[in-house]
């Protein structure tokens, strides 16, 4: 039986392309994700449309329809949709998901937050595909968050297929713009970035923690299903901090 050890939901974007790759390369033997697909209008990433997104019960929908597949928790895959209205609108999408779902929930942005703060960050250098409106709000939600953040900088894509093309490469070259000697932490933010396997590199020459947006959101998961262990390989947040302060 698949997902005999558990059972990981993730609403996603119809147009994210790499959440769920990314996702089931981190996972043990055992463990299953099962996506539920959510539009983003027009595919753009820009706030309006982000925020245009959750204004009905669309999330709710997708949360309910997760349940047919007996999964233990699920989780909004999508972090600029979860920082989008700023501090505190993250739990709303959470609450939103467990009324709907009847399970314990969690989205990308609520899951970064806590990776972060799993590998000691206090400062971070942050890395996205976002146009500078995106950044901005992005740059309150880490600081409100209790972070600080050295440098933040984006590629500009303004729409979900674009992010979707880039890779690993970019996100090293990025990463080595941004990267600053008074950030302990270095964040990948998207999950339709395809960089996992750039993480290992990544920690390798720049000699700090790297956390994305798709690590954070596995890492939460599997802490929900309480389940300690990943696939090897993917950087410290996975191999080092999944069993330290494992949900209870």
């Amino acid at each position: 039986m698949y997902g005999e050890r558990g059972r990981i939901g993730l609403i996603t974007l119809a147009t994210d392309t790499s959440v769920l790759p990314e996702y089931q390369r981190a996972m043990p033997a055992g463990v299953a994700v099962y996506p539920a697909p959510i539009l983003l209008p027009r595919g753009e990433v820009t706030p309006e449309a982000l925020a245009e997104m959750l204004a009905d019960d669309n999330l709710e929908r997708a949360a309910s329809m997760l349940t047919w597949a007996g999964v233990g928790t699920i989780g909004f895959a999508c972090t600029s949709g979860s920082f989008i209205h700023g501090i505190g609108w993250d739990r709303v999408l959470v609450e939103r998901i467990e009324r709907a779902a009847g399970v314990p929930a969690t989205t990308t942005a609520t899951a970064v937050v806590e990776a972060l703060r799993a590998v000691g960050a206090r400062t971070v250098a942050v890395a996205t595909p976002y146009t500078d409106d995106l950044n901005l709000v992005e740059r309150k939600f880490l600081e409100g968050s209790g972070f600080a953040v050295a440098t933040i900088a984006g590629l500009g894509c303004a729409t979900d297929p674009e992010i979707g093309r880039l890779g690993p490469r970019d996100a090293l070259r990025l990463v080595a713009e941004v990267d600053h000697p008074e950030a302990d932490a270095i964040f990948v933010s998207c999950t339709n970035w395809h960089c996992l396997e750039a993480v290992p590199g990544l920690e390798a020459r720049f000699g700090k923690p790297v956390v994305t947006s798709n690590l954070a959101g596995a890492w939460a998961g599997l802490r929900s299903i309480h389940v300690a262990e990943a696939a090897p390989g993917h950087g410290v947040l996975l191999d080092r901090y999944l069993s330290l302060g494992a949900a209870a």
